[in-house]
């Protein structure tokens, strides 16, 4: 399977599950981004240029779901993935909990960027008094699934499986 098709697949799939299951499941109001989470994973995972294309495939999908005119996440989405692509270089020995943090905190930092901008074109969406707390909210939720779409993005960037057992020939016994 060719790797435009499995990003392909990962969005589709993420763009279907951000609107239907994770959409019922919200705290404080609050939903897990999953379109942004695959987006900085793919920039973490696949550099700058694979980030940015999935980042604007993944804010359009983002804009059809929300309704928002076109474009708008797609402002925020590709440039978050091409300075998320920047750090990882970074972060490379960091410990998992580290990561989680940093993941939760780029989020949070996307959320916002996204309501400002939003802001900045007549949308207003969220109430600026509660931004910051809402913000911080998707950006833990969103960390706290972060591990299986790790995974998934994972095999779409490079093709292979997490614990992919490499059989020997049986021809070379």
């Amino acid at each position: 399977m060719t790797t435009r098709l499995r990003f392909t697949l990962i969005l589709l799939t993420a763009g279907l599950l951000q609107a239907t299951v994770l959409a019922e499941f919200r705290f404080l109001g609050v939903s897990v981004e999953l379109l942004l989470l695959v987006t900085v994973l793919v920039a973490f995972h696949g550099g700058p240029e694979r980030g940015a294309w999935v980042g604007l495939a993944a804010s359009l999908i983002q804009d059809a779901l929300t309704g928002a005119p076109f474009g708008i996440h797609a402002l925020i989405y590709a440039p978050l993935a091409i300075g998320v692509s920047s750090l990882e270089d970074r972060t490379v020995g960091a410990s998992s909990a580290l990561n989680g943090l940093g993941l939760a905190l780029v989020v949070a930092s996307g959320s916002v960027l996204v309501s400002i901008a939003g802001l900045l074109f007549g949308q207003i969406a969220i109430p600026l008094e509660t931004l910051g707390e809402r913000a911080l909210v998707a950006g833990f939720l969103t960390a706290l699934i972060a591990k299986p779409v790790n995974e998934a993005i994972r095999w779409s960037v490079d093709g292979v499986v997490a614990g992919e057992i490499e059989l020997r020939n049986p021809q070379n016994i």
